[in-house]
């Protein structure tokens, strides 16, 4: 029987990381049925056409067409890849949440992070900073990514991604990413992200995360050690 040293594990935040592999095996998921519908649909379209003679000079052959090209570069990217961001953003901010509770309890600190009215990125920075005096991120990057992820969040999560129901500000920062080709567009009054911008967000963020358990844990051995 092989005797395993669970002292060589580290137990806390435990729940964290797993969520982050999960995520992780979540995205691939995603990608390969997205590959695999969009290549069952085109063979679906392709008989289509085939049996009933149609050619590009028929209406309908122009509505197969631009019905499949709406599936597969609009509602499933908005809804697989939007439901993903969804759920990052859950891991972030219930993290980034748990790790503050447990400074706060190791300094006996009794302003809490709900003690801070706004929005959930603008207090978790200040309290971190001015309360906390602990780093959230370290590279200007990796907020710019948790940003990005809290803004596309917001425009899936209130407005199913549709344009026109953001917030004036909203709409021309994501208008703004689109010009600048980072892998954010509008389709039909739709916001879409393509692959390569979701797989970034997910690998900056989760590294930003990864970081900020491993520097508590630190910061906790420190503490330990002075009682």
């Amino acid at each position: 029987m092989t005797i395993v040293d669970m002292s060589a594990y580290d137990f806390r935040l435990l729940e964290v990381s797993g969520e982050l592999y999960a995520l992780e095996d979540h995205l691939r998921l995603i990608e390969d049925q997205m590959q695999q519908t969009k290549k069952t649909e085109e063979l679906r379209v392709e008989q289509y056409i085939r049996k009933e003679g149609l050619s590009p000079d028929d209406f309908e052959w122009q509505e197969l067409r631009d019905e499949y090209n709406y599936r597969m570069d609009c509602l499933l990217p908005r809804l697989f890849r939007g439901s993903f961001l969804l759920a990052l953003y859950a891991v972030y901010e219930s993290a980034v949440t748990e790790i503050a509770g447990l400074i706060q309890k190791g300094e006996s600190q009794e302003i809490s992070i709900n003690d801070f009215k706004g929005d959930f990125l603008g207090k978790a920075k200040k309290y971190y900073g001015d309360i906390l005096g602990f780093q959230l991120y370290e590279e200007e990057n990796e907020w710019c990514r948790v940003t990005m992820l809290s803004k596309l969040r917001n425009a899936f999560a209130h407005a199913n991604g549709r344009l026109e129901m953001l917030k004036d500000r909203s709409k021309r920062t994501i208008k703004t990413w689109e010009r600048q080709n980072l892998g954010i567009s509008t389709y039909n009054g739709f916001v879409v992200c393509d692959s390569g911008i979701v797989a970034d967000i997910f690998d900056v963020v989760r590294k930003s995360l990864e970081n900020l358990i491993s520097r508590y844990r630190t910061w906790d051995d420190a503490r330990r050690e002075k009682v």
